[in-house]
């Protein structure tokens, strides 16, 4: 098979790859978007539906804990019947949901929705990673893929946009803020809609002819003689059965999949507590009024360009561990800075409710000092274990496996992510944001140190096929 795969391998970007990115990238930005935008509507409805800190917690994770799903079940589906099997239905999954949202009527109906909006998310992660990773060239599958997953920060940064504009419009902003997720899937569906399957997928099932159609597509100089001498040379197309998921446990794998999943896992543990309640956060630091959260938020999501861009254009040529292993430890250090700069700074106590209540004064210099931690965290994050996760888990599996192994990498990170979201708000409300700042700070850290011991090496290698 290795003829066909090497023509994949070293083929040109043609407009085909650049839909494939485009179509998958989309998807990705609707994920930034609505996992985002949550942290804005909260700030509504806090005030609306008088949410408790365990109400926070349950909204928060939802669309979460419907990835930890998605993840799993997309993945394994779109290695038994192709990449295209669920590449449409996600996204209308997604998008009903988004509708579906945005006409709640209390916290256990948003919380629901929100867990199926997170089924579409999910499903999409393995599915996406996959297309992309099986399509580019080698030399470019870092880069394309970077760039592509960076999307995820346009929605973000549209998401503080969104809140930053409708938060005044009126007790409906929120609903507003959600139903305007559903939109993008429209345009995302049509792209989607006339992608080919993998050929990586039919190579593996025996499809020899429908692989070299759609390499066509991807290298459109090839002459009709050296498609016959590929397709000769494809002596080994037997039709296999589906390949047992404990592979990804067994000896060969095991390392692989520890790698791709426990960094992920320490990632979103840190990472969405940080990055979807920014603006409780920054309430917490000094920060007053929706107004200056949401635009603090704002500054922040963006800043996530200014360590995205520059991973994208060096991926191919310094690698995945080393990047990595710089986010965690300095995005640890920023959430250092933070917490220590807030337990550095006076207090005054309070009864409020006939409680005693310690508050945190913050002077302008520690407000600033803060800010530029979280910058630095936020940045760090972006040029290494924001966007280094989801591509290594794309690349350590064969074909046969691909989409699984992403889809319960993606699913492991999950439960990160749904325990930062559910459990550390109840956290935050016992210890105070200066302590749990240093606890995130020594998880990243952690991360860091796990990167360096599980290391796999991916850079400009060819995707496994066997």
């Amino acid at each position: 098979m290795s003829t066909l795969l090497d023509q994949m391998d070293r083929a040109s970007m043609t407009r085909l790859h650049r839909r494939l990115a485009w179509s998958a990238g989309l998807g990705i930005f609707l994920d930034g978007y609505d996992i985002m935008i949550i942290g804005a509507v909260l700030l509504l409805l806090h005030t609306q539906w008088h949410l408790n800190a365990h109400a926070v917690g349950w909204l928060g994770s939802a669309a979460l804990a419907g990835a930890f799903v998605g993840a799993l079940i997309g993945g394994r589906i779109a290695d038994r019947f192709g990449r295209k099997a669920i590449y449409l239905i996600d996204l209308m999954t997604f998008f009903l949901a988004a509708i579906l949202c945005a006409s709640a009527w209390n916290v256990a109906s948003l919380v629901v929705f929100r867990f199926l909006l997170g089924v579409g998310i999910g499903a999409d992660y393995p599915l996406s990673a996959t297309y992309m990773a099986e399509f580019m060239p080698t030399v470019k599958r870092g880069g394309v893929i970077t760039w592509t997953f960076g999307l995820w920060t346009a929605g973000a940064i549209f998401a503080s946009l969104v809140g930053f504009v409708l938060v005044h419009l009126g007790p409906w902003a929120w609903r507003l803020m959600l139903l305007v997720g559903a939109a993008p899937a429209l345009l995302v569906v049509w792209l989607r809609q006339s992608l080919p399957e993998s050929p990586r997928w039919y190579l593996r099932r025996g499809q020899v002819e429908q692989a070299t159609q759609v390499l066509r597509q991807l290298v459109p100089e090839l002459t009709d003689g050296q498609v016959s001498t590929i397709l000769a040379a494809q002596t080994q197309t037997l039709l296999r059965t589906a390949t047992p998921v404990r592979v990804l446990f067994g000896r060969r794998f095991l390392r692989a999949t520890m790698f791709v999943c426990i960094p992920w896992f320490m990632m979103d543990l840190v990472g969405y507590y940080v990055t979807i309640y920014i603006p409780q956060i920054l309430g917490h630091l000094g920060f007053h009024g929706s107004h200056s959260k949401l635009f603090g938020s704002m500054i922040l999501s963006t800043s996530f360009l200014i360590g995205y861009i520059p991973l994208a254009l060096l991926v191919d040529r310094i690698g995945r561990v080393w990047p990595q292993i710089i986010g965690f430890v300095g995005g640890g250090v920023g959430l250092a800075i933070v917490g220590l700069t807030a337990l550095q700074s006076p207090t005054k106590t309070v009864i409020h409710g006939g409680m005693v209540e310690h508050t945190a004064i913050f002077s302008t210099a520690a407000i600033v000092i803060m800010f530029a931690g979280m910058l630095l965290s936020q940045i760090l994050n972006s040029f290494g274990p924001g966007n280094t996760t989801y591509l290594l888990a794309s690349e350590v599996y064969p074909t046969d496996v691909r989409a699984t192994g992403h889809g319960f990498a993606t699913a492991f990170s999950r439960l990160g992510a749904v325990a930062s979201t559910f459990f550390l708000p109840v956290v935050e409300h016992y210890t105070g944001t200066p302590v749990l700042m240093l606890w995130l700070a020594g998880g990243s850290v952690l991360g860091g140190v796990l990167t360096w011991v599980l290391r796999v090496e991916t850079t400009c290698q060819p995707l496994i096929q066997e």
